[in-house]
């Protein structure tokens, strides 16, 4: 959940939320111990993409979304 300052979250909301991510993290760990072979370094290509947005992100922080294109 995205939070900006002097938001108001809903304790049940924050906890259903972590539950999913406990949940999904659960099943990725799964699946990287049963098949650890499907691993893969990721591309530089993407990790520049990645920077990209990051960089984006850090500018347009408090301004709006954030669009990626």
């Amino acid at each position: 959940m995205s939070k900006r300052k002097g938001q108001v979250s809903s304790l049940a909301a924050e906890r259903e939320e972590q539950e999913t991510r406990k949940a999904f993290l659960g099943l990725l760990s799964v699946d990287i111990c049963e098949n650890p072979e499907r691993i893969e370094p990721i591309s530089a290509s993407l990790l520049k993409r990645m920077e990209r947005l990051r960089v984006k992100a850090r500018v347009n922080r408090g301004r709006g979304d954030l669009l990626e294109g």
